[in-house]
């Protein structure tokens, strides 16, 4: 076995690890990055499809993700940004109705025109909402027809909410629904009806990124598994193995970029922290990306209100975003599924999950055959979505797990955000500020108890 010593080992090659880990290196210290994956990204990575990287999860920039967009900058990718028109709609009992902008509210015609002035008012007053210790506790099942009103809330939000969050959607925090509402008109105000795409996607990005932090001296450990966490004097042990071979990774900062269920099974980690994060439900995504011979409607963004089998959430055609050119001329069409990891979407073949969504396919597109579908690409991620309920942890989930010099970084602190690269760049950051922070103070604490009396402490390095 191989002994190897760093000041901060960080767990997770996702945005938020690359983040923590070029922090901590500014912070002057000795770092390595473990990743489980031979690549870096996370939900973020790259696959291939047309001889064009892609992400595997469909994916946009809006305008004011300024983590994201100075981060393309450094990395010398601007002209690699595009700002494209991306058109939306929602499906309602077979019909496809655009919804990109307050206008197309008013026009809704699943709705009554009292219903959507209700529903314009309701999501308008959300931008100004300032009582959000009520949003944290209140479930949206309650202030969803309050302030959307009864028509709206079971017509629009609530189908969505229960795609996405099955038996908890009822009882899912308004402060979620409220910064989703945020973050669409957020993007509106800033980029009018636009929105951004990387060149070769969000995984090249974060591959630019590994690879200009490992010059600079991240030591990057791809392709390697953290089998466990063990507590030391004077730090942690990282014991790992890549292809058999077994490590073991001396630090005094571990800072865990991973899910609250990946990390329990890594250490014991205190009652109170561990009970925090078991209290967190997390949904699974299933996403299918079709490669069809011909396009198959004028939208880039399809939120799906009926019910399908399956559970199908979301229809993205990406080339109505980008080019299909790029991709060897085939018209690429994500399906989005959120799941429970022990449903039947979470084992479905392309075969079934194409089957359970034609109904809507063809709603887009009368003329619709599954002989249009050329490949498939079926990716899955058992953790992609913590489940937000009211009055749960997350308002208030630390990063401090309460074992000195362990901190964590998951999806669950970005709450009431959801996932997105700018949100993951900021939350690592905080949590390498956190772990150096730490360090600091009980490394001054330990030069205290240990100077003889009359001494002063000597003074501590950035190290």
């Amino acid at each position: 076995m191989t002994d190897l010593r760093f000041d901060t080992v960080v767990l997770g090659g996702g945005m938020s690890g690359l983040a923590a880990a070029e922090r901590s290196l500014e912070g002057g210290r000795r770092v390595a990055l473990v990743e489980a994956a031979p690549t870096v990204g996370g939900l973020a990575r790259a696959i291939t499809v047309g001889g064009e990287p892609i992400e595997p999860y469909y994916h946009h920039i809006f305008p004011q993700d300024h983590e994201t967009r100075e981060l393309i900058d450094r990395l010398g990718m601007t002209e690699r940004l595009e700002w494209r028109k991306a058109p939306m709609a929602v499906m309602d009992q077979g019909r496809v109705l655009p919804f990109d902008s307050p206008l197309d509210v008013l026009r809704f015609r699943a709705l009554s025109l009292p219903q959507r002035l209700r529903l314009a008012f309701g999501s308008a007053y959300q931008l100004v909402r300032r009582d959000r210790r009520r949003m944290d506790s209140t479930p949206v099942s309650v202030d969803g027809p309050r302030w959307f009103g009864n028509g709206a809330y079971q017509k629009l939000w609530q189908p969505l909410m229960r795609a996405k969050f099955g038996d908890a959607a009822d009882d899912i925090a308004m402060a979620w629904l409220v910064a989703r509402i945020r973050q669409r008109a957020g993007g509106r105000k800033a980029g009018g009806d636009k929105l951004g795409y990387l060149r070769g996607s969000l995984g090249t990005l974060a591959t630019a990124y590994a690879q200009d932090i490992e010059a600079r001296g991240v030591e990057m450990r791809t392709g390697t598994r953290a089998t466990s966490l063990e507590r030391t004097v004077d730090g942690w042990i990282v014991h790992t193995e890549l292809d058999g071979v077994a490590t073991s990774l001396h630090a005094r900062s571990v800072i865990a970029c991973l899910s609250g269920p990946i990390l329990s099974r890594l250490v014991e980690l205190p009652p109170a922290y561990k009970a925090a994060i078991d209290a967190i439900d997390y949904r699974g995504i299933v996403c299918a990306l079709l490669e069809l011979d011909r396009p198959l409607s004028g939208f880039y963004w399809t939120n799906v209100t009926d019910r399908l089998g399956l559970g199908c959430v979301g229809i993205i055609e990406h080339t109505n975003f980008i080019p299909s050119e790029r991709y060897g001329g085939r018209s690429l069409l994500y399906l989005a599924h959120y799941v429970d990891r022990v449903g039947p979407t979470w084992t479905a073949s392309p075969e079934e999950l194409i089957a359970a969504v034609e109904p809507a396919l063809r709603a887009l597109n009368p003329a619709f055959e599954p002989a249009w579908v050329m490949n498939t690409h079926l990716n899955r991620d058992p953790f992609a979505q913590p489940v937000p309920r009211a009055g749960g942890p997350m308002p208030t989930l630390e990063m401090d797990t309460g074992l000195p010099g362990l901190v964590h970084a998951s999806l669950a602190h970005v709450y009431p955000d959801d996932r997105g690269v700018s949100k993951a760049l900021g939350l690592g950051r905080r949590a390498a500020d956190l772990a150096m922070a730490t360090a600091t103070a009980t490394a001054r604490a330990d030069q205290a108890a240990t100077a003889a009396p009359g001494d002063l402490p000597a003074p501590i390095s950035s190290r």
